[in-house]
């Protein structure tokens, strides 16, 4: 592929911009964004607990360590499901 040569990339927004700071549980519970949101960043602020990322509530698009964060860019996604594997620390999530 990358014989190819190089092709333009761009990351655009959605008709949605959204912030959000949540306790996570110990099931997946939807956060929805209130339109569509082609990029959406994650950070885990908890000390100790892993938190996951889903688009459907079953299969998993990432894991986050304690402190660390993911910008995912996605096509229209409207919302995002969000587990700890304990539960009860924070999450902040933007999408636009």
């Amino acid at each position: 592929m990358f014989e190819s040569g190089s092709s333009k990339v761009r990351i655009v927004g959605g008709s949605a911009s959204f912030y959000e700071e949540y306790e996570t549980t110990n099931a997946y519970v939807e956060r929805p964004f209130g339109g569509a949101c082609n990029t959406i960043t994650v950070t885990n602020d908890s000390a100790s607990d892993t938190i996951s990322l889903s688009f459907d509530g079953a299969n998993v698009e990432s894991d986050l360590k304690a402190g660390e964060s993911i910008t995912l860019n996605t096509q229209e996604q409207s919302s995002i499901y969000v587990v700890g594997a304990s539960g009860g620390d924070n999450v902040r999530i933007w999408s636009w």
